[in-house]
């Protein structure tokens, strides 16, 4: 019986952020090109049959104006495809909310580029186009047939849920494991800035498994959350920010799930811990910084026996509103702290995105 290995990241940013134009990721990809990423990585990620991440950017110069906020906002340039293939990823998941955000023909540009840089596309509808109608990477990895599918479950002006419902996505989960195939989820789901799943989110994910999904790779809050063994599946319900211009001290650090599968059973796992530098380039830590996440993580771990109760979820909407003000808080900060790093022509735009944020303008 062989086995494969997948490792999945979390969110990958490949633009500049609102609040970090012209000093962001963008900028630090213009300044090192392939070498943004440390070879440590590069040689990582070779080690493994496939290399899942949840690419929350386009990647497209469509519409693009350089004197614009708003068109530079979260946009990466489309030689950053070429970048993540070198790197090792191979299978990048769109469905999130941000992929429209810059427009349909943007995002349909951004699966484009992927495709051609070798990357397989899930969560981009029908054909790549953004359209009704569930897509699924086939892959064959070690004579054994697997099959990803990609979805977005936020309900926001600028998500795309992938093509598909949840009750569509359990269907096809379903299917697919009935023909023989094993299947890996890439969710965008969850609460930012909370460091546990909510109840439903644990329901969904075991209905997901008893489906027949090996593995649950969950992404959107920003920070890591915890990860158990379901049954014969394993679920990452959020792996944080692996390349991202953060702003929150705990989104500033993240976790590479690696997998082990033998006939679609997992067999093994683990989670390595990284930090970002100065320029948001992912560092492998070690020694006590590598203790310290590690503690981190094990704690997310337990906090999921504590889902569940409806005194946990009272609990959990009360922590939910301390965490976004928190994170409101040092956005403001770290706004006013960088603002002198931005260039002036974008200082009112700045001051004006909050308002065209609360009218819906943006």
């Amino acid at each position: 019986m062989s086995t494969i290995r997948i490792a999945c990241v979390g969110d990958v940013m490949c633009g500049d952020s609102f609040y970090a134009i012209g000093h962001g990721v963008a900028s630090s990809l213009r300044r090192h090109g392939v070498a943004f990423l440390p070879e440590e990585f590069v040689t990582f990620f070779h080690q493994h049959d496939a290399v899942l991440f949840n690419l929350e950017s386009v990647l497209s110069d469509v519409g693009r104006a350089e004197s614009s906020l708003r068109r530079l906002h979260m946009r990466g340039r489309p030689e950053a495809a070429s970048y993540l293939a070198q790197w090792g990823l191979t299978c990048a998941n769109v469905a999130n909310n941000h992929i429209l955000e810059q427009g349909h023909a943007c995002a349909v540009d951004t699966a484009r580029q992927l495709r051609e840089a070798g990357i397989g596309v899930v969560g981009a509808g029908r054909e790549g186009l953004f359209e009704s109608g569930l897509q699924v990477a086939n892959l064959e990895l070690q004579g054994q047939k697997y099959s990803i599918l990609g979805a977005c479950l936020l309900d926001e002006k600028y998500a795309y849920a992938g093509g598909a419902s949840a009750d569509q996505i359990l269907d096809a989960v379903r299917s697919l494991a009935q023909d023989g195939r094993y299947v890996i989820v890439s969710l965008h789901w969850g609460t930012e800035f909370m460091n546990r799943p909510s109840a439903g989110q644990r329901q969904l994910a075991r209905d997901l498994i008893d489906a027949g999904a090996s593995v649950i790779a969950g992404h959107h809050p920003h920070v890591v959350q915890g990860i158990e063994r379901v049954g014969r599946g394993l679920v990452a319900y959020s792996l944080g920010n692996f390349i991202f211009d953060d702003f929150v001290a705990d989104c500033c650090w993240s976790v590479i799930l690696t997998v082990e599968l033998a006939d679609g059973q997992v067999v093994a796992w683990d989670s390595v811990p990284i930090a970002k530098d100065g320029e948001h380039r992912p560092v492998m830590v070690q020694g006590r910084d590598k203790e310290r996440l590690a503690a981190q993580v094990r704690r997310r771990c337990t906090l999921l026996e504590e889902t569940g109760s409806p005194e946990t979820q009272e609990q959990y909407l009360k922590d939910f509103t301390e965490a976004d003000l928190r994170a409101r808080r040092e956005l403001w900060w770290r706004l006013l702290k960088t603002l002198p790093q931005s260039k002036w022509r974008f200082w009112p735009q700045l001051l004006w995105r909050p308002i065209q944020r609360k009218l819906g303008w943006w």
